[in-house]
C-alpha cells in the first residue's frame, strides 16, 4: 500500500475580513515538461463556492540534503496572507465566481523570507 505523496496540511487565514482555507496542491516537482514547478497552494473562501486563488512559489534550486526528492518547504501564514494580498492587487476577488485565478511569483516577491 502506497502512502500519501502530498502533504495533508491547510488552515484558514483571514485577510480583509474574510476567512480564506487553505492548503497544498502539490508539492515542488523537478523536470517537468514545463519546467520545475515550486510549491502551489490552493486558496479560496472558506464559505460557499467561490473562485479559487492558485498561488505558485518558485521553485527553490538548493537543497538542504542530497536526494532525489526537492525539499518541502514550510508555509508561513504571515508570508501567506501578503502573497494572497499580491493576488488581490493582481485582481483575484475571493467572493467572485469563476475559473481559478493563478499567480506565479518569482523570487523578487519572496525576497527576505527564509521560506515560501
Amino acid at each position: 500500500m502506497a502512502g500519501k505523496k502530498k502533504r495533508d496540511i491547510g488552515g484558514i487565514v483571514t485577510v480583509n475580513g474574510i476567512d480564506l482555507s487553505w492548503s497544498v496542491r502539490s508539492e515542488p516537482q523537478w523536470n517537468t515538461t514545463a519546467g520545475d514547478i515550486g510549491l502551489r497552494l490552493s486558496v479560496a473562501a472558506a464559505e460557499g463556492n467561490h473562485r479559487e486563488l492558485i498561488l505558485q512559489y518558485p521553485f527553490v534550486k538548493r537543497q538542504k540534503s542530497a536526494s532525489r526528492f526537492p525539499d518541502k518547504p514550510r508555509v508561513d501564514p504571515v508570508n501567506l496572507v501578503a502573497d494572497i494580498g499580491l493576488a488581490m492587487e493582481a485582481g483575484w476577488k475571493p467572493k467572485s465566481r469563476g475559473r481559478p485565478f493563478e499567480l506565479i511569483l518569482d523570487e523578487k516577491d519572496i525576497a527576505g523570507r527564509d521560506s515560501a
